[in-house]
């Protein structure tokens, strides 16, 4: 019942903000056009719908764009490299975490230190070097390791992903650390220590369970991070993906059909990790 209301108050949003333009204007003009915003709402549902046929002019082909299968690709496409950089921006900061677990307190501030000034490069910085280093290898070794932008109707993956998954997997790592150390300082890991439990099986089996509760809660902030940094990636690669084509076709409706491509498997994710965390680690416990 909660997910069925998370989810309808959710859709509810999404439509009230994809309208809010036609208040925006009427606030800056000193009116109140609520009449105008609810025509607005009724005139961009009428326009979707059905799916199946709705199509948008596409200001740099002056051609009607189809949903299916044009803009449901771009979607899939953007949505791809999201998750891909997502899920390997986790694993890596888990794995990153489990190694700086095992070093001294002291080596611990210094990888903390370090991933303070990592964070603060700028995702553009990070695609030009990884586009500059692609180029660099084959001038030198006459290898071409990765395309640098997307040609026709091809696609390419594990460069874009990487350079998307690089912030992320610092603020992942951070985070973790932060929290895992949090969990060290429990009384049960002191317990299994004085039982003599090796420290890497203190880490998998007694603490992960536990510290992977409050990662996955705070690692949603990632998500919305990583899709702010998604159209810069997009325009770098020159990626056929729904942020570049939404920049040239911005209007109510490409605006709603977009956020609910994302929204939708983005939520479904969410809501099955809550279920699963908190039906099975229902309160912290020692394992």
């Amino acid at each position: 019942m909660k997910f069925i209301t998370k989810f309808i108050f959710s859709l509810a949003g999404i439509l009230l903000v994809s309208g809010f333009p036609v208040l925006i204007r009427g606030l800056l003009e000193g009116e109140l056009r609520l009449r105008e915003y609810a025509a607005t709402l009724e005139g961009m549902l009428r326009e979707i719908w059905p799916l199946e046929e709705f199509s948008v002019l596409n200001m740099r082909t002056q051609r009607e764009t189809l949903l299916f299968p044009t803009i449901a690709d771009y979607i899939s496409y953007s949505l791809q490299l999201l998750l891909l950089a997502f899920a390997v921006a986790v694993i890596a900061a888990l794995g990153a975490t489990v190694l700086t677990l095992l070093l001294s307190e002291k080596n611990r501030e210094r990888v903390k230190m370090a991933l303070y000034f990592l964070e603060s490069i700028p995702d553009l910085l990070i695609i030009m070097l990884a586009q500059w280093g692609v180029i660099l290898i084959y001038q030198q070794t006459d290898i071409l390791i990765s395309k640098i932008a997307v040609v026709g109707g091809e696609r390419i993956y594990w460069l874009p992903v990487l350079c998307l998954a690089i912030l992320p997997t610092i603020q992942l790592y951070r985070l973790c650390i932060l929290t895992f150390q949090e969990e060290e300082r429990q009384m049960y890991v002191e317990l299994a220590q004085s039982l003599g439990f090796s420290k890497l099986f203190i880490i998998f089996i007694h603490m992960f369970r536990n510290a992977i509760i409050s990662v996955f809660f705070q690692s949603k902030k990632t998500i919305w991070f990583m899709l702010s940094n998604l159209f810069v990636l997009e325009l770098m690669f020159n990626i056929p993906g729904i942020m570049l084509f939404m920049k040239d076709n911005i209007t109510p409706e490409v605006f709603l059909v977009t956020i609910l491509g994302f929204f939708l498997p983005i939520f479904v994710m969410n809501s099955l990790g809550e279920w699963y965390f908190l039906r099975r680690f229902k309160g912290k416990g020692v394992a």
